[in-house]
């Protein structure tokens, strides 16, 4: 996929599921895994919703996001070097969530004395001490 694509702001409720449509109007379906900051870009991971051709089930498609005059637009990554480093710092960010939120429940279980589990993202302890 060398051509860019621009999201199309319909998404399926619960699902993260986008439609990016690409310069011959062709639609992929993809689901939003992650967005990252590296060196002062930002990055859009996907995973194919639907068969691709070329593309493996499980494989995560990359994104830089770009601008295109006034719009915002997502190029794909064809340096493999960056792709490599975007890619490894993608799942650094990703085990330092699981480090502070566990296992995606919110509570992280390290806490003796919690009775139930307040999570708040903006809040660094997730248990609920007094």
């Amino acid at each position: 996929m060398s051509e860019k694509y621009q999201e199309n702001v319909q998404t399926e409720e619960l699902t993260d599921v986008v439609e990016l449509t690409g310069e011959q109007g062709d639609v992929l379906r993809f689901y939003h895994i992650g967005t990252i900051e590296y060196k002062d870009d930002w990055f859009c991971f996907f995973q194919p919703a639907e068969p691709i051709e070329g593309t493996d089930p499980d494989e995560l498609v990359i994104f830089k996001i770009g601008t295109e005059g006034d719009k915002e637009v997502l190029v794909p990554v064809e340096d493999n070097d960056l792709l490599d480093e975007v890619y490894a710092e993608f799942m650094r960010e990703l085990e330092d969530d699981e480090e502070v939120y566990g296992d995606g429940a919110g509570c992280s279980g390290d806490c003796s004395s919690c009775s139930g589990c307040s999570f708040d993202e903006d809040d660094e302890d997730c248990c609920d001490e007094e």
